[in-house]
């Protein structure tokens, strides 16, 4: 009588570490399926401060100033008609200067400029695609 209780304390034993390690497992597996969601995600809907950095990139790229470009502001993304379907748009700033101001430049929903813009006679539209961001602080405006 007590070989058999002893017998059934070890298999209760065993299925409790069996089930232990299958839910285990099984919650591992959630964790990492919810890390490739959230990247997926971070991919498809890209953060306030990627899109700024994006547009900042674009305007360092095809636009010029008499002065080196030390700091970039961008505004708000505006959405235009009813639920945005009258585009998007976005003003900058360029070393905090109102003669370096390029406004309507028109954006996709992700924050990629789309090449439409408005500027004033002190800007130049020069395409550079080797500039970069580096030494240039992006802020909002």
């Amino acid at each position: 009588m007590i070989f058999n209780k002893k017998k059934d304390v070890i298999a209760l034993v065993i299925i409790s570490l069996v089930m232990i390690v299958l839910l285990g497992e099984n919650k591992m597996a959630i964790i990492k399926e919810t890390g490739r969601v959230r990247e997926t995600l971070a991919q498809k809907f890209p953060s306030k401060e990627d899109k700024q950095r994006r547009i900042a990139l674009w305007v360092v790229q095809n636009f010029d100033v008499s002065e080196p470009i030390k700091e970039i502001k961008v505004s708000k993304i505006k959405s235009y008609g009813l639920f945005g379907t009258g585009g998007r748009a976005v003003s900058v700033i360029i070393n905090n200067n109102e003669n370096y101001i390029i406004d309507g430049i028109s954006v996709g929903s992700d924050g990629t400029p789309r090449g439409i813009a408005i500027y004033g006679d002190d800007v130049t539209s020069v395409y550079n695609s080797k500039r970069t961001l580096e030494g240039i602080k992006v802020k909002s405006w």
